[in-house]
């Protein structure tokens, strides 16, 4: 079985399978969000911003949501920046 195994990718396909479970599982941080605006003439207000979209996994959420999504993914980088340099003293 091990030539026909090789010949149709019988190894590859169930290892690939396993992969895509795994990425599956993870869920998204959704800390790649881009405003949308109902109309042009909004573009830019942060007052205005109808909703935001997830560019990694394409879900949408409220303003609401999306500014308290924002401040969580900001949050997150400032630590994070923190911990750099404490690391580097």
């Amino acid at each position: 079985m091990g030539f026909l195994d090789k010949l149709f990718g019988g190894k590859k396909a169930a290892e690939k399978k396993e992969v895509e479970a795994a990425v599956a599982d993870v869920e998204c941080p959704h800390a790649a969000l881009t405003a949308r605006w109902d109309s042009a003439a909004d573009m830019g207000k942060n007052e205005l911003v109808s909703h935001y979209i997830c560019e990694a996994c394409g879900a949408s959420f409220s303003r609401e949501e999306g500014a308290g999504m924002l401040g969580v993914a900001a949050e997150r980088l400032r630590v994070s920046e923190e911990k750099r340099h404490d690391d580097m003293r």
